[in-house]
This record gives C-alpha cells, structure tokens and sequence, in this order.
C-alpha cells in the first residue's frame, strides 16, 4: 500500500505494507523528521488516526493526503477544589485547536465542567491574553510550547 502524508509545505510518499499500523507509520515518519512519535497526530480526513489501528481500516483513498501534526505541550493551572493551592495539568496540543477543543480536553482528561463563562488566561511575557473566544486557534492567542494557561471559574 501506498499513502502521501503532507507535514507542513512537504509531501512524502510513503510504501508500506498491507499490515502496517498507525503508529508503524508514525515510527517512518519519526525517523524521517526527527519527530518523536508521541508528538506526533495524523488526520486523515475528519479523522484523528489510532496507533494500533491498520491503516487499511481507514480506507485511504491514494489521491488523498494524511496531515502529520506535530503536538506540543502546554501547561494549565487552575485552583484546587478545597481552595488550598493550585493544580497544575498538561496537555499535547497543536496550534490548530481551537478554545474549544482545549476545553473539552480539560473536561475530557482533568474532569473540568465546561461553562460557557469558563476563562482561560493565557500568561505571555506581553501580560495577559484571554482567550475568550471558543472558536479561534490557538495559535492567534499565542499558545505554543510551554504556555501556561490560567484556568479562571
């Protein structure tokens, strides 16, 4: 089988076997650029793929693409349920998420019940960005690698 993954403005053509699996194409792709494989998401379509799923579940047609992202890490902190501190949680993410989505993580991986009012801040070194609006990418409210986001109730 044959698949193309597009990683930024590049297109690689990939030969694989019938068998191979989502994260044995991510472990081709790892070498190839450096990228660690937990850094690693591929999409195919609307789909985020599975590590262990064969890539042959997933029909690719050989006119479409596979887009590689590349996933960072971001930090939250938010006060604890007694008041006495804060927690502190991570999450991989890319700069294509939206507020929302970082959202439903945290509910989905932390337990946070997502509020229509719930606020994040983000602490830049130009002072605080408050991402507010739920359907913008990360990336337009400055969240790359090692941001800290604030969670305010």
């Amino acid at each position: 089988m044959h698949v193309s993954v597009i990683y930024g403005h590049q297109i690689y053509h990939v030969a694989l076997r019938d068998d191979t699996t989502v994260v044995n194409l991510k472990r081709l792709l790892g070498r190839e650029l450096d990228l660690p494989v937990e850094n690693q998401q591929l999409d195919y379509g609307d789909i985020i793929m599975s590590n262990h799923t064969p890539l042959q579940a997933y029909q690719i047609d050989p006119n479409e693409l596979i887009l590689l992202r590349d996933l960072y890490e971001i930090f939250f902190e938010a006060d604890s349920t007694d008041g006495h501190g804060i927690r502190r949680f991570r999450l991989l993410v890319h700069q294509n998420n939206k507020v929302r989505e970082l959202k439903n993580m945290l509910h989905l991986h932390h337990g946070f019940a997502i509020r229509d009012n719930m606020t994040l801040r983000v602490e830049s070194p130009f002072g605080p960005i408050y991402a507010n609006d739920d359907h913008r990418d990360i990336y337009e409210y400055q969240i790359f690698t090692g941001t800290v986001i604030r969670i305010l109730k």
